[in-house]
């Protein structure tokens, strides 16, 4: 045998099995760091959706009202709405204690009631993360509007304006908002 042919049979050196571990070692982390992304990326487009589709079924569920009287505001109101706050994420069935205010009425809720708590079991079903530090909230503020401003309520608006709101903390850290409006023209008198 020669000497070239002893050389190449002999394998590979230290420095060069240290070079290929350590370029695997970065290519692995690579991947792991792009699996990693890519999966929060998949769970937060899924958290969105669902926020979104809370905050669409809210506010068609609250445009199907006279939206400033389901929320208990006189014509001479400025603003009315509500908040409700979940303070746990369970899996399965959320139980009504779950969020905050409680579901109004008891057995027998009149329709506002009734209306408002439907749109409470909105946000208590879904599995948006939830716990007492970070809290998920689904908020419904109706506004009057019109042309002058000056003395504007409800009872002298032309058009309501009707925002929902869902919030929500992923990963502990990072808020996520969801925010539907729309104008719902009111009925005025002829």
């Amino acid at each position: 045998m020669t000497h070239r042919n002893v050389r190449s049979s002999r394998g590979f050196s230290l420095a060069e099995v240290l070079i290929a571990v350590a370029l695997m070692g970065v290519i692995i982390l690579a991947v792991f760091g792009l699996v990693s992304a890519g999966v929060r990326r998949a769970y937060g487009g899924k958290k969105m959706t669902q926020a979104a589709a809370v905050a669409q079924s809210a506010l068609d569920r609250v445009n199907a009202q006279k939206a400033y009287t389901l929320f208990g505001a006189a014509d001479t109101a400025t603003t009315a709405g509500q908040t409700w706050t979940k303070v746990s994420a369970l899996t399965g069935t959320a139980a009504d204690g779950d969020v905050n205010p409680a579901a109004e009425g008891g057995g027998t809720p009149n329709a506002e009631q009734a209306a408002r708590n439907a749109i409470r079991a909105l946000l208590r079903d879904t599995d948006l993360p939830a716990n007492a530090t970070n809290q998920a909230s689904l908020a419904v503020t109706v506004t009057p509007v019109r042309r002058d401003t000056t003395g504007l309520n409800f009872g002298n608006a032309t058009v309501l304006r009707i925002d929902v709101e869902v919030t929500w903390v992923e990963f502990g850290t990072r808020t996520r908002t969801v925010h539907l409006q729309t104008m719902n023209l009111k009925t005025v008198p002829i």
